[in-house]
């Protein structure tokens, strides 16, 4: 059984922290998970761009094949590869370590319901992007704990959204900082990788590449959405009082 994380109320680098040493105590196990969904977009991508030796034709196939089935792709893999690591990362934060074959199991149980929920989610931010870019800001915010509704709690497609919102009410600008640093970091990870990639003049090589990084990042952003679901649980309800109780 793993050693859970202390409970408590973390700020933004304090959750970025936590999420690097949840990954490091089994990165190869979060790469392999994260691998294998992100493998069918990966393979789709190689397909597309399958003989073509210039750099023009490659993107132009490449482009062309952004196409429904692309995006259906994109849209199962992202949704498992985030229930897979928000349920295995959720054990290992509270000290009940699983098999990443349960939690494989138990995502894929709640899929359906994952991408309806993302679904919606991103449709809202899309919208809130033509609002300004405010209203962009505030969806993600507001429904940060999609998944981690979906797949810690059981909920719904649509009652999750009413809980991400209760646990946003007064710390969404807590959150957007949070993801801020991540992002920031993780940018300048990925675009040092992909001027790389660039310099090899090979799309497919680039492809590779930035598809690499992305595997490794994605696992940090879903162990994030999951840090911080339990910082606004331990800010607005005593999650922290409460799990302390029953070991008790």
């Amino acid at each position: 059984m793993s050693s859970p994380l202390p409970l408590r109320p973390r700020s933004a680098s304090e959750i970025v922290d936590a999420a690097l040493q949840l990954y490091r105590r089994d990165p190869l196990t979060y790469l392999l998970l994260s691998a294998l969904c992100y493998a069918p977009v990966l393979a789709l991508q190689l397909i597309i761009i399958g003989p073509a030796t210039r750099i023009e034709e490659q993107l132009s196939r490449l482009t062309a094949g952004f196409s429904v089935i692309m995006v259906f792709g994109y849209w199962i893999s992202l949704s498992l590869m985030g229930a897979v690591i928000v349920r295995l990362a959720s054990e290992d934060y509270l000290g009940r370590r699983i098999e990443p074959a349960v939690a494989v199991r138990d995502a894929l149980m709640r899929l359906p319901i994952v991408m309806i929920a993302l679904l919606l989610k991103y449709i809202l931010m899309v919208v809130g992007f033509f609002l300004f870019l405010v209203g962009f800001l505030y969806v993600m915010a507001r429904y940060f704990a999609v998944t981690a509704g979906v797949v810690i709690e059981g909920r719904g497609a649509v009652s999750t959204f009413g809980r991400s919102a209760a646990l946003s009410r007064g710390h969404k600008m807590h959150i957007l900082g949070t993801w801020l640093l991540a992002f920031v970091i993780f940018a300048v990870v990925y675009f040092g990788i992909a001027i790389v990639a660039a310099m090899t003049g090979s799309i497919v090589i680039s492809t590779i590449l930035t598809t690499v990084a992305s595997i490794a990042a994605y696992p940090m952003f879903a162990i994030i959405e999951m840090l911080l679901y339990y910082d606004a649980r331990v800010r607005n309800e005593g999650y922290d009082i409460e799990m302390m109780a029953e070991a008790i």
